[in-house]
């Protein structure tokens, strides 16, 4: 190989690796796109953002996401399972990175119902 073309093929290589890192990042701090790969409209629904609950025994659906009254800080604890609320801890504890918990906690503090 010449060494215009291992040149142009590194750069390829490096730009590559560059947008998919730029895109793992967008995605892990995508709120919405958190709570659906962790599941979380299982139980919950976000009407504002067109999510409804899949669940259709109310024994296991869990309230709307919206309208949220609670500190950014109590919420993650929440979901992680280290408090409680009015006597009952979140069902499944929270199974991502510290980035996209902060991600999702921020999106659901924004949902507002119109």
């Amino acid at each position: 190989m010449t060494k215009k073309l291992t040149l142009t093929v590194v750069l390829s290589l490096l730009l590559g690796l560059a947008v998919a890192a730029a895109s793992l990042a967008a995605e892990e701090s995508d709120g919405k796109a958190v709570f659906e790969a962790q599941k979380c409209n299982l139980c919950h629904a976000v009407p504002p953002a067109g999510i409804e609950a899949t669940t259709k025994s109310d024994k296991l659906k869990g309230p709307d996401l919206v309208n949220l009254d609670s500190e950014a800080e109590w919420l993650a604890q929440y979901l992680k399972k280290e408090v409680d609320k009015d006597g009952k801890s979140h069902t499944k504890p929270f199974k991502g990175s510290d980035e996209e918990l902060t991600a999702l906690v921020d999106w659901l503090l924004e949902q507002k119902s119109e």
